[in-house]
């Protein structure tokens, strides 16, 4: 479901950016490559993060596809025919840490020799990333290369390992609280730009969708709302914001309480 401006009241009118997920082929082997981008470091919002090509709906847009063309092309310059980026699919809704809904829409690139035309203002570089790399907590060998990581992971490249995701030169997760509910976070470290946050959620479920594998690593907490409640939540529920910009509401985990920080245990004075 998007929440277009028919149906969410108007002080709530936060539609969505609508990334536009550019794959194309590569290789002998037909293997898929996800597009994305670094966005400018001047960028008040999220500058210099990877993201996926796309922005808010307009009201000219006649439909989330047309906005996720029309914003891909105003970023990157690559085609906004159809006819040279065929449609796949629209994935579900996704909501941002800003609360926007976010409805990905997937294209093929079938040119690949297209070259891009960058926006300086708002896009710094493009670089692409194997999809399927997306399903896993370390790389099998032969994607290892393409994500410019070695051949075997060594110690000094490891990430350190959370709560819940072991050691890898890769990706990594941690849960974290919003809406009063535990979120598993998901990162990937490629060596051209970091991939965090809501673009890994939707590269994870692409990947995931394309490939018909579940990923290596445990995607949600447990008891975790899905995509669909938390959006219930940040629109209709109690903690609703009345307003068009919202900052993020995300924050750490509260940390287990050790039976010696209790209150009113022997030998601890209370501050």
């Amino acid at each position: 479901m998007c929440l277009c401006p028919s149906r969410v009241p108007a002080p709530c009118r936060r539609i969505g950016a609508q990334p536009c997920c550019w794959v194309c082929s590569a290789g002998g082997r037909g293997d898929l490559h996800v597009v994305l981008s670094q966005r400018a470091l001047g960028l008040r919002s999220h500058g210099g993060d990877t993201a996926i090509p796309g922005g808010r709906f307009e009201l000219g847009d006649a439909d989330m596809e047309a906005c996720a063309r029309r914003e891909a092309w105003e970023e990157t310059g690559l085609p906004i025919n159809p006819a040279a980026s065929p449609k796949l699919c629209e994935l579900r809704a996704f909501l941002s840490a800003n609360e926007l809904v976010v409805t990905p829409v997937v294209v093929l690139l079938t040119d690949p020799t297209q070259q891009p035309n960058l926006n300086p203002r708002e896009v710094s570089s493009l670089f692409s990333v194997p999809l399927r790399a997306f399903l896993y907590h370390v790389p099998p060998v032969a994607l290892r290369p393409s994500l410019r990581l070695p051949a075997m992971p060594s110690e000094d490249d490891m990430l350190s390992a959370s709560e819940v995701s072991g050691p890898s030169d890769w990706h990594h997760c941690r849960d974290i609280s919003w809406f009063g509910e535990r979120i598993r976070r998901h990162d990937f470290w490629h060596r051209s730009n970091p991939i965090r946050g809501l673009t890994s959620d939707i590269l994870i479920h692409a990947a995931w969708l394309a490939y018909g594998q579940e990923p290596s690593f445990v995607l949600r907490a447990p008891n975790q709302p899905s995509d669909a409640a938390l959006i219930r939540t940040a629109f209709e529920g109690p903690l609703a914001i009345r307003k068009r910009r919202v900052r993020p509401r995300m924050g750490p985990l509260a940390q287990p309480v050790d039976d010696d920080d209790k209150e009113g245990t022997p030998g601890k004075s209370k501050l």
